[in-house]
């Protein structure tokens, strides 16, 4: 959840920035059971499945 910014240093942050991003994956990608995981779905939602 973002708060209101008064100051540029907190509304350029990384967290206010990535609140937007993270909310907008979907579930599934968000409860990946580990790190290597969240990546490799996270890659095929933004560039398809390149396998050949």
């Amino acid at each position: 959840m973002k708060s209101q910014c008064l100051r540029n240093t907190k509304k350029f942050g990384f967290l206010h920035r990535t609140v937007d991003i993270w909310n907008s994956l979907s579930e599934e990608i968000v409860e990946a059971k580990s790190e290597h995981k969240f990546k490799e779905k996270l890659d095929k939602s933004r560039y398809g499945d390149r396998s050949l």
